[in-house]
């Protein structure tokens, strides 16, 4: 007990949970009681909690709005109210002069409740009595809700009367002259009134209570009917829109939450829940903050996101006519068009509307990418332990989690492979993509939009520049070794080089990353990599992709060699880099200011190997590519051995006497490699045998 000082933004009281025990008069700032549909602030001589019962969980949360103190009192029944104030003779007059305006304050909060209360009521009368006529015009059958045959408006409680109304608003009118002359007079004249009126609104918030009940019990039992209602509506405004014509800057987006809540079809407890969830997520100007309540609020909008996305995607599978603010829901995280704003909502449909998949199937939405999983064109990606959908399984076997035939409908089941990748590849990459991963949140927000959208907005086209000017560069850099035979036409054993474009997805949010995923599906070398990018990339885009192919590159590298990824003697890409890492002290081929900048990185990257590598990378590509020297002679020497330039690159800078000596050694060694295909070729042609394609390119790749 006693003064107590808070923390702008501090709940010190929380409905539902905290229980009550103390009273408290402000001092000092301002405090905020707010329940489920209404709030109220209170300022300095208020009493907080005195409508509470002591021993039981708050019914009203109370939060600093400022910098703020109270002075608290031990709270077991009414009687200590009194007690209070005449304990304090010097601000009793202050007490019953803040404790009449609450209770007024409190009479017009009754009145605006009850007012929306009916409002609610009546518009669902209003929307049920229109549902026939609506269901013709959108070519859809009525269905029978009986449940609307019960509804009842609400009722004034009697215990508010009309006197103790006016006696409040009364009071409040001719506060100056009772505070000046009135309530001084004594203390007990102080108590009495702050009696009285704590009497009024302890009936008052008993009675607001009750209609919190009843616009819930409104809510839940016409959930059904609602999101009927919603779903009419958004089809309704899909068909005025089409009429029409609407093109760019005509889009209007209204209660975009309530179309797609309804879409989803969610029980009402979990709709209820994530509007709830929202609300309180724009109210909050410091949402990104570090407080508990603010990453609390956050990590809960992410679990209810994913709750709700599940089912509108099953359902969007067998419609054809999905309203657009799901389709910008499915696309961006797009939920709410106050939180978007209006101008970048707009630009959103807009998107939406103009958006064509990638006809060659290597750059895919997030939502295109579940429906492969889905349909069970690709399996699943690995989860956060790197199992993969079969380990997995085998796993939850193993422990007992499930039995045999449940491991093999779980592996047949559409719903599960989707659940699994919804779970790990959505979720977990969704987050690592947005950049920030104690501020993540996956609904798209103004406040993350740090670039124009149009400019930050990655397209298929946008995506396939970045892997055709990698490959201009190091142009093997998506390239796995394959055998090819054919003991028909003599060729027992080629080695050629498949290029394999990888999956890019595209993440709903407004982020700053782009992550490798997994290297290749499974243990089947030659399949696609999947790569992960935010559909807006708030950062410098192009060094993000070449980070990307340089990670590629090195898992790719340790996938191909095993456990020998690190084994100096088997010379490979990671071998090498990690024998020059861990012994650079020794190396005399490195400077003093060469080895104290590679001590200097290796501290900058905790030690990590691969995040050195990625760097040098990223250097060699953007920099040493283009003739300005970044690297010391040992990591370029190995790059170049590894990661080759196209010859475009290598004719530009074979001048340079950093690469002369690596490029006139490649050009040996390549010509090694064509002379035997340059003879299988020759020997094909004079023998009239058509020649394979995996020959050709494969000679066509060495020339690059």
């Amino acid at each position: 007990m006693g003064l107590l000082k808070l923390e702008k933004g501090q709940i010190f009281h929380k409905a539902g949970t905290d229980i009550v025990e103390t009273v408290e008069i402000l001092v000092k700032g301002r405090v905020r009681i707010s329940s489920t549909y209404s709030s109220v602030v209170l300022n300095v001589g208020a009493f907080i909690g005195v409508v509470e019962t002591p021993g039981h969980p708050y019914v009203y949360t109370c939060e600093a709005l400022e910098e703020s103190a109270v002075y608290s009192y031990p709270y077991e029944s009414k009687d200590d109210i009194a007690k209070i104030v005449k304990l304090s003779p010097k601000i009793a007059s202050v007490l019953a002069a803040t404790s009449a305006e609450s209770a007024a304050t409190c009479c017009a909060i009754y009145d605006t409740e009850f007012d929306e209360a009916l409002k609610e009521y009546d518009q669902i009368i209003a929307d049920y009595a229109d549902y026939p006529s609506l269901c013709i015009k959108v070519g859809e059958a009525p269905k029978d809700f009986p449940e609307m045959e019960e509804l009842i408006p609400p009722e004034r409680s009697e215990k508010v009367p009309q006197w103790a109304i006016e006696f409040c608003d009364s009071l409040k009118n001719n506060e100056a002259t009772l505070k000046k002359s009135f309530y001084p007079l004594s203390t007990e004249i102080a108590a009495g009134m702050v009696m009285t009126t704590y009497f009024i609104y302890d009936t008052i918030s008993t009675a607001v209570q009750a209609l919190t009940v009843y616009r819930k019990t409104l809510k839940k039992k016409t959930s059904n009917f609602t999101s009927t209602m919603k779903m009419i509506r958004a089809r309704l405004n899909d068909m005025e829109r089409a009429e029409a014509g609407e093109g760019e800057g005509n889009v209007t987006i209204v209660n975009a939450l309530s179309t797609i809540l309804a879409y989803s079809g969610v029980p009402a407890e979990t709709a209820t829940l994530f509007e709830e969830q929202i609300t309180a997520f724009k109210a909050n100007d410091n949402r990104y903050d570090s407080s508990d309540e603010a990453r609390a609020l956050r990590r809960n909008i992410g679990s209810t996101f994913y709750q709700i996305y599940t089912p509108a995607f099953l359902r969007s599978l067998t419609d054809e006519n999905i309203p657009l603010e799901v389709k910008m829901f499915f696309m961006f995280g797009f939920v709410d068009e106050e939180l978007a704003g209006e101008k970048n909502t707009a630009i959103l449909a807009n998107m939406v509307k103009a958006y064509t998949p990638d006809p060659e199937g290597h750059v895919l939405t997030l939502y295109e990418w579940l429906q492969k999983i889905y349909l069970i064109e690709v399996e699943p990606s690995r989860n956060e332990f790197d199992q993969d959908w079969p380990t997995y399984l085998r796993e939850q076997k193993n422990t007992g989690a499930i039995n045999n035939e449940q491991m093999e409908a779980m592996n047949r089941s559409s719903k599960h492979r989707l659940e699994f990748e919804i779970h790990n590849l959505f979720a977990l990459g969704n987050r690592m993509t947005f950049g920030r991963i104690s501020s993540f949140v996956p609904v798209f927000d103004s406040q993350n939009v740090l670039r124009p959208l149009d400019m930050a907005y990655l397209t298929a086209s946008k995506v396939k520049e970045y892997y055709e000017k990698i490959r201009s560069i190091d142009y093997g850099v998506f390239c796995r070794q394959a055998v090819f035979s054919d003991t028909e036409i003599g060729i027992t054993q080629l080695y050629f080089a498949d290029d394999i474009t990888p999956y890019m997805i595209l993440m709903p949010n407004v982020g700053s990353r782009a992550c490798l995923w997994q290297e290749i599906e499974g243990k089947n070398r030659r399949t696609k990599a999947r790569m992960l990018v935010s559909i807006f990339n708030t950062e410098n885009t192009e060094e993000a992709m070449f980070r990307l192919f340089g990670e590629f590159r090195w898992e790719m590298c340790k996938t191909e060699q095993g456990v020998h990824w690190n084994d100096v003697t088997d010379p490979s890409l990671t071998s090498m880099y990690c024998d020059y890492l861990q012994f650079f002290k020794k190396n005399s081929a490195l400077s003093s200011e060469q080895k104290e900048k590679l001590r200097t990185d290796l501290k900058k990257f905790s030690n990590n190997y691969k995040n050195v590598f990625i760097a040098d990378y990223l250097a060699y590509i953007k920099y040493e590519s283009a003739g300005s020297p970044r690297l010391n002679k040992v990591a370029r020497e190995i790059l170049f051995t590894f990661c080759p330039f196209g010859k475009e690159v290598r004719d530009r800078i074979g001048e340079n006497p950093q690469y002369t000596e690596l490029i006139n050694h490649y050009r040996v060694h390549i010509g090694n490699q064509a002379k035997p295909i340059q003879n299988i070729i020759a020997k094909l042609n004079k023998e009239e045998i058509p020649i394979p394609e995996e020959v050709s390119n494969q000679l066509e790749h060495l020339k690059k």
